[in-house]
């Protein structure tokens, strides 16, 4: 039988690696892994240093932590649409908008990538979730291709790494982006109309299902 001691120290403990994470991800995302310290983690999470090696090792464990924290809803969201029994050209339509929509929403996500990206990326590397994702879209088009649904030509993975790439430049490269364009780039309109672009040309340039 659980005490109410016992549950109380429990919930402690589940309180404090909260307020760690949520505190290191804000961290984090603001400079990077190699520009964040653990003293001031600890400090704007109100607790001793000491509980960060508790609950999360190391800081590579941490910063793993909060990474795996921001990827976890979109490969949640990809997952569930490969369950669904779409045309490749359909599917990569869902998948595109999804991701897009989801970096709308996730700027820390995005900030926390863009600085992997600065610094080799070799954290992202370790992730074994997130290159399973990746690999399973990958397969869904491979798929579709042994099937007549695709041309033979296109490489699935290229396809793929095509679409997260100029969904996540929008948001990583706005500032640039945006000394080209009048409109205002976080304008939903904007959003709307990148993503037609985009959809435009890899569908329709690259011919996806002239098979």
């Amino acid at each position: 039988m659980v005490s109410n001691f016992d549950h109380s120290c429990a919930k402690n403990a589940t309180n404090s690696a909260q307020r760690i994470l949520e505190e290191a991800e804000l961290l984090f995302s603001q400079c990077g892994f190699e520009g964040t310290r653990v003293d001031e983690i600890a400090r704007m999470a109100g607790i001793n240093k000491r509980m960060i090696y508790h609950h999360y090792g190391s800081k590579e464990g941490l910063y793993q932590a909060v990474l795996e924290k921001n990827l976890m809803p979109i490969l949640q969201l990809s997952n569930e649409l490969l369950n669904e029994e779409l045309h490749p050209e359909q599917m990569y339509e869902r998948l595109l908008n999804v991701y897009f929509d989801f970096l709308s929403e996730h700027r820390v996500y995005v900030r926390l990538v863009g600085w992997e990206v600065c610094s080799g990326g070799n954290h992202l590397q370790t992730i074994a979730m997130r290159r399973q994702a990746f690999d399973q879209v990958v397969h869904y088009f491979e798929l579709a291709q042994r099937r007549g649904q695709m041309r033979p030509d296109l490489c699935p993975r290229a396809l793929v790494t095509v679409g997260i790439t100029l969904c996540f430049a929008y948001f990583a490269q706005m500032r640039f982006i945006q000394s080209f364009s009048p409109e205002d780039l976080e304008c939903p309109e904007q959003h709307r109309s990148w993503k037609r672009a985009v959809l435009a040309l890899i569908l329709k340039g690259s011919g996806l299902t002239d098979a």
